[in-house]
């Protein structure tokens, strides 16, 4: 079993990775409404960080950001899958695959956490269902 702390630092660092990913494809988005998906999506990822962040802190723990190895490599890679095809689609492909790998992971430390804390809980099964949804929506732009 994993504790709140856990469970609360996942968040928070796959949230900021959604950000950052965002960030990184945002300004290639050529469509009005790409644009718009992906500021919406990215002010839900916030939200999620600075609920996970609060929490975090209220306890006494320090917040844990994603390492500057692992920002730097995702910030690189998608700049590189951008200089190859910046289309709206590849774009959209892009943040399925992100968000794909962001519900496995916290998909994961949902299955493993005692569900101790019904606030800690609802804010991972938030981050998840945001997740599926960000999925769904980027599938209308392939």
């Amino acid at each position: 079993m994993i504790t709140d702390e856990e469970m609360l630092q996942c968040i928070l660092k796959n949230a900021e990775m959604g950000c950052l990913g965002i960030n990184d494809v945002k300004p290639y988005a050529s469509s009005e409404e790409l644009s718009k998906a992906l500021r919406s999506q990215n002010l839900e990822y916030g939200h999620i960080y600075h609920n996970a962040y609060s929490i975090l802190r209220g306890r006494g723990y320090s917040p844990a950001k994603v390492g500057r190895f692992a920002a730097a490599m995702t910030s690189a890679k998608a700049k590189h899958e951008m200089k190859n095809n910046s289309s709206d689609s590849h774009i959209a492909e892009m943040m399925i695959k992100g968000n794909s790998m962001g519900v496995q992971k916290i998909a994961q430390h949902i299955s493993r956490y005692d569900k101790s804390n019904e606030v800690v809980s609802e804010l991972a099964n938030k981050l998840l269902a945001t997740q599926q949804a960000n999925i769904e929506q980027m599938k209308s732009y392939l």
